[in-house]
């Protein structure tokens, strides 16, 4: 069983959330190109706002400025920017109410005491500001532009929230630049902010979501320029215009082979793009492409959206993607048995050899003409039903010998447990496919895009509007245990981990389940064990022979199995195949069991090592300086043994041993935090955390085999519903063990 330490985060998704490189205040990331500064206009500086501070206020001006002059002649509306920078907030009103200066004065330069009071992000002050007549639209700077674009232009939410809803700041004004807000926040690379402006403004037709700038450059071409993969697709889906073009003849698709992002190429073919459209220069995107250097990435992008490399059309499949997949499931079943066949008789090495081989061609047929139908990625065996079917026709051959061989055999002579293994099979079988198709717990989004805005204005009452709070994926509040699913595409509520076993996501839903499957899994691999040891006891006692076999396998395994080798072989390698399995299932059990017992959930439990390490991440926050925040930790990117290790659940069972033995010194200290010194918010006791994960409702044994309707589960032995948990229960009336 695999968990994402991806990973949200991920592979072709695996862009951070603070990755995207810094802009200027004219967003053009240190660009190179003529064609860019050519089209501004010639009395328009690229200065950032960073530097037109710097200029006025850190002793950089020349004794000759005249602006500087004005500031000798006029100290008192000096001070009065100098205390907007800081937030000096009664400095400022004790200023206002002097009446010596006027709350909308500036020098020559045009910029507000609002202006400096924005950019600095000082959100008493703006309101202080705004309430006392200050003017939102005044334009100021060599850039002449108002308060609300150096907001956006440097990203901060809560005050563009402030001055869109408490005053009467226009996001449609331009600055010399031609930029308008949406430009300017796409500049900034804060998805926040462009969530925000997208829900508040564009869909209330405050703003345009395809308005060009001086040069015919919507908020889409520098989202595609910039190659930011997150606000690239939130513009989409709030219907920006992939086809439109710039004063270059360049769509949104040929500015984003400036960086050559793979998954921003994919993204805006998936949305329509026109791969033949040319710009001014008669260049479609393969030549763009081949100056950007990126032709190679580019005709991958092409054929993983379907694309026939010959004529660059949409491919006709040999077959349908469901088709596809149920191939794909079912393939297995043919490959296990053969290549179990083939490791028989004499020659056990060349045979094993043979036999591996065999299995590793049938599954490289399936991963190039059978996958590709429906799924192109680059690692595509994890995301395919390929690892379901290898367990599920592992456990199918097991049914067939067992009832085949054993039952006709010893099923009296070992009544119990064959009763008990049949138990065990219906009950893996059942979980197994119910864990598969059932929905993991996809937390609803809204369609009324009023109540994704309402959600929006809740978190940022609470100084919480992040995306550790808000999923810019599905544009949703985040419950508290949720995780964004890169295969589905959903938000999963109490996500534990993505299992290619069971092909699918392990949540609220389905978590009980899975673990149901493992549990049962477990024991009915040991009890097959036995009773194939059992049964080959019983043949042994009829056979004639007692020479014993001295070879290398029969000393390591015993007579019974040893009889089996020589002469039983296919079912001896299915329970070496089986046992084989058993390892990496015994250590999913007890890391699970533990997991359990600690209140915690697989990404839960995979991120205490960053948080141990005391890593961070930006969560792209822009809570006011008045307000404390703290910043989350994040994973880090996993190598590819890290990878495996994930696969088989080795790197849970590393950390399990780490925590148990650090467990052990907690008696021998006063400290009543965890061992590792990690507050851990949903354990409210071993006792308590394991009836909350079994039980849901009231603590009654017929609560056991309910499963969630939706979302509903127990924590601290009250039913919470995970798809809108923003609170965890008090720890106040449990007792942690």
């Amino acid at each position: 069983m695999t968990t994402e330490a991806e990973t949200e985060n991920n592979d072709d998704d695996k862009v951070l959330l603070n990755g995207h490189s810094k802009t200027t205040s004219s967003g053009l990331n240190e660009i190179e190109l003529n064609s860019l500064s050519e089209d501004l206009p010639d009395s328009t500086s690229i200065q950032s706002t960073e530097a037109i501070i710097e200029s006025n206020f850190n002793g950089e001006s020349q004794p000759t400025d005249p602006l500087q002059k004005e500031k000798e002649t006029n100290p008192k509306l000096s001070q009065f920017m100098q205390c907007c920078q800081e937030g000096s907030n009664d400095l400022v009103k004790s200023l206002i109410d002097s009446k010596d200066i006027s709350i909308n004065d500036t020098f020559s330069d045009g910029i507000t005491g609002l202006h400096w009071a924005c950019i600095n992000n000082r959100l008493i002050l703006v309101k202080y500001l705004i309430e006392n007549g200050a003017d939102p639209n005044l334009f100021g700077g060599e850039l002449k532009a108002t308060p609300l674009h150096w907001a956006c232009r440097n990203g901060l939410v809560y005050i563009v929230d402030y001055l869109i809803t408490n005053s009467k700041a226009d996001p449609k004004l331009k600055d010399l630049q031609n930029y308008n807000s949406l430009h300017l926040a796409v500049h900034s690379s804060n998805i926040t902010l462009i969530v925000y402006l997208l829900v508040s403004c564009c869909d209330t037709n405050k703003l345009y979501i395809d308005e060009p700038d001086g040069s015919n450059r919507t908020a889409l071409h520098w989202a595609s320029y910039q190659n930011d993969i997150f606000t690239i697709n939130a513009l989409i889906k709030f219907g920006a215009d992939v086809t439109k073009v710039d004063n270059n003849l360049f769509t949104p698709l040929l500015w984003c082979f400036m960086r050559g992002y793979k998954p921003v190429m994919k993204t805006l073919v998936e949305a329509g793009s026109d791969i033949f459209v040319k710009n001014d220069q008669q260049k479609d995107s393969f030549e763009v492409a081949k100056d950007m250097n990126c032709l190679n990435t580019w005709n991958k992008v092409l054929v993983e959206c379907g694309k026939d490399p010959k004529t660059w059309q949409p491919k006709k499949n040999w077959i349908q993607p469901k088709t596809a997949k149920l191939l794909t499931f079912i393939v297995p079943y043919f490959i296990l048995p053969i290549s179990l066949k083939i490791a028989t008789g004499s020659l056990i090495i060349p045979k094993l050899i043979l036999s591996i081989s065999f299995f590793a061609f049938g599954i490289y047929l399936v991963n190039k003409f059978i996958i590709p139908t429906y799924l192109i990625d680059d690692k595509p065996l994890p995301k395919s039903p390929i690892l379901a079917g290898v367990f599920s026709a592992t456990a199918f051959w097991c049914i067939i010998i067992w009832g085949y061989n054993i039952v006709p055999t010893i099923f009296f002579r070992n009544f119990i447990s064959n009763v008990v293994l049949s138990i065990f099979i219906v009950t893996f079988v059942w979980s197994f496919f119910k864990a598969m198709f059932i929905n993991p717990g996809f937390v609803p989004t809204p369609t009324d895009n009023s109540i994704i805005l309402q959600q929006i204005k809740d978190l940022i009452a609470v100084g919480k509007f992040d995306t550790d709070n808000f999923c810019v994926n599905t544009l949703v509040r985040k419950p508290l245990r949720s995780r964004y699913s890169r295969y589905n595409k959903k938000l999963i509520a109490r996500f534990d981990h993505y299992c290619p076993w069971v092909y699918n996501e392990i949540g609220v839903r389905n978590h009980k389940l899975f673990i149901t499957f493992v549990y049962s899994l477990n024991l009915a691999i040991l009890l097959f064990t036995y009773l194939s040891i059992r049964y080959f006891d019983k043949l042994k006692d009829g056979y004639d022979s007692d020479d014993e076999d001295e070879s290398l396998v029969c000393k390591v395994v015993g007579d019974d199995l040893c009889f089996g080798f020589n002469n039983h072989q296919f079912h001896f390698n299915l329970i070496m195949w089986c046992l084989l399995q058993y390892i990496w299932i015994l250590i999913l059990c007890v890391v699970q069991t533990f997991q359990i017992f600690k209140g915690l959930t697989t990404w839960e439990f995979s991120s205490l090592n960053t948080q141990i390490s005391n890593h961070r991440h930006f969560n792209h926050s822009t809570v006011p300086n008045e307000v404390a925040i703290s910043e989350t930790p994040t994973p880090k990117k996993p190598t590819e043994l890290q990878t495996c290790l994930n696969l088989l659940g080795i790197d849970q069972f590393v950390l399990t041993v780490k925590m148990s033995i650090a467990a052990l010194f907690k008696k021998n200290n006063d400290s009543v935090i965890d061992p590792l010194h990690i507050d851990i918010p949903t354990d409210y006791g071993l006792k308590q955390n394991w009836l909350d994960f079994w039980i849901i409702g009231e603590q009654n044994w017929r609560n056991i085999f309910y499963l969630p309707i939706e979302g509903e589960n127990n924590l601290n032995g009250q039913v919470v519903d995970y798809y809108k948990l923003y609170e965890y229960p008090s720890k106040s009336s449990a007792q942690v063990v």
